[in-house]
């Protein structure tokens, strides 16, 4: 595990319950995931399932980083999620009431990660005539 500080840009949001956080989107690759599933009840007395796992991803100064304990929801390891798959994810900072900063929450989604666009992906067609409605 690298000793570096996570380098991320994070957005300010809001959550439904009105509790402000900062967010970071990553991608990180699946290096294990636990055979055991957890619980707990949320606010609106709903039962989460999810696995833990651990992840590799790379910050914005290409700094790889290890995370255990990453959180991936029922919904998502369903879906079939495999070791060695880069998927994206999510790191969610927020605070205590007193101020004081809780443990932060990393979540891996089955949404596998792709490669980003280049302007070179696109092609463009000339426009043949230009239409207008009357």
């Amino acid at each position: 595990m690298s000793n570096s500080k996570v380098v991320l840009s994070f957005k300010d949001e809001e959550t439904l319950n009105g509790n402000a956080v900062k967010t970071a989107n990553i991608k990180g690759t699946l290096k294990r995931l636990s055979e055991k599933v957890f619980e707990y009840a949320n606010g609106a007395g709903e039962t989460i399932r999810y696995k833990l796992a651990t992840i590799a991803f790379k910050d914005l100064k290409d700094t790889t980083h290890v995370r255990e304990n990453v959180v991936v929801y029922e919904s998502s390891y369903e879906q079939g999620m495999e070791v060695g798959t880069t998927y994206l994810g999510r790191i969610t900072r927020s605070k205590n009431a007193d101020g004081t900063a809780r443990k932060p929450w990393v979540t891996l989604y089955s949404a596998v990660a792709g490669e980003d666009f280049s302007d070179d992906d696109f092609a463009e067609l000339p426009v043949e005539a230009e239409m207008s409605i009357q």
